[in-house]
């Protein structure tokens, strides 16, 4: 498939990654905005933070992946900012991301955890329509293999403008990638059904459980198969190697694993100063909730 949706102009073209990136966001928020109404919370504050929030996720998505492939951007440092052709990293825009949006819902005391959980699934959908940009767009690609469902990618690095038609049979990781997005995606439905409307397990568990099975799926299910140079593969034992994303990955399920056994433990803490009003989480202070009984005994 053409990477390129369509032309505006010959200096402005509008690529399927691009469109597929811009929906992922704006369905994305819509999720999380409609599942923190559900709770109760002002779920339509999401879209005036939605701006500050995207930017941030952007920005550190391609920072993490121009540092951990800074070997492709030395001759051609112009393409640092060139997002449209694609590279940014997961990782980088969720950390980016999450602390933009934990300080943009401090400031307006809404539940960041709360927060974090509903997002969840629509991050997850975000994954789903972001690989259908990266299949359309051609690239993430997998190893070369001739198996049932291998394909053609005329636009890959082992094509050029004269072999276009040459077929190179490769895994589909792409489609690989969108299978994470969607197990995530219903994994994580679940779960937050669980915390906030069967009430069985504590806040925090949605987006920890989205961090561990995306990790989890994409370095079982994605990484494998994906073609990655061999600079940015670590030797672990023999000709067995990892990707980078498969050494960040495996630390973030670890730490995933630990911070379960802690979350009944931090539910309970965050109750107890919200009961308490702490400002923050849709809890008055102590402050604020004094001057409120004040005013209403003076207006009696």
């Amino acid at each position: 498939m053409d990477p390129i949706a369509f032309a505006i102009s010959d200096n402005l073209q509008i690529r399927w990654y691009g469109i597929m990136m811009a929906v992922s966001m704006l369905l994305g928020s819509y999720i999380g905005a409609r599942l923190l109404d559900r709770i109760g919370r002002k779920g339509d504050l999401i879209w005036d933070g939605l701006v500050y929030i995207i930017f941030a996720g952007i920005a550190g998505a391609r920072l993490v992946y121009v540092l951990t492939n800074l070997s492709d951007f030395v001759a051609n440092p112009q393409e640092i900012i060139r997002v449209d052709h694609g590279g940014l990293s997961f990782h980088g825009g969720i950390i980016a991301g999450v602390i933009a949006a934990y300080f943009y819902f401090k400031r307006h005391q809404i539940n960041f955890i709360e927060v974090m959980d509903s997002f969840a699934p629509g991050v997850a959908v975000g994954v789903i329509l972001v690989r259908i940009g990266n299949f359309m767009n051609g690239d993430i690609l997998g190893f070369k293999w001739e198996g049932p469902w291998a394909m053609n990618f005329p636009y890959d690095a082992y094509h050029t403008a004269e072999t276009r038609d040459e077929i190179i049979l490769r895994h589909p990781t792409e489609l690989y990638g969108l299978l994470v997005g969607v197990i995530t995606f219903i994994v994580c439905y679940v779960v937050w059904r669980k915390i906030y409307i069967d009430k069985v397990l504590p806040r925090g568990a949605n987006y920890i459980t989205f961090v561990f099975c995306y990790s989890l799926l994409r370095t079982t299910i994605e990484d494998p198969f994906r073609h990655v140079d061999a600079q940015h593969r670590i030797p672990l034992m023999g000709s067995f190697t990892l990707t980078v994303s498969q050494i960040v990955d495996i630390v973030l399920i670890l730490v995933c694993i630990w911070a379960y056994t802690q979350l009944r433990k931090w539910d309970e803490a965050r109750k107890t100063v919200e009961n308490r009003g702490s400002g923050f989480g849709g809890g008055e202070s102590r402050q604020e909730r004094r001057a409120r009984l004040r005013a209403e005994k003076d207006k009696a």
